[in-house]
């Protein structure tokens, strides 16, 4: 059950994302995509390797 996990947290960062775009106003909104970005990159990479054999 990784795999979900992982998903809904990816979900989860870009609805908040979403959220602080439309909510908040003079925001830098290509700062807050790249962070977005670089933070669903990160965590394909970590969450979605197959799991070791040993």
């Amino acid at each position: 059950m990784k795999y979900p996990w992982v998903a809904i947290s990816l979900i989860i960062i870009w609805f908040a994302t979403t959220y602080i775009i439309l909510v908040r106003e003079n925001l830098n909104v290509s700062y807050v995509l790249l962070t977005a970005l670089v933070g669903t990159i990160i965590i394909s990479i970590l969450g979605f390797r197959p799991p070791k054999v040993k």
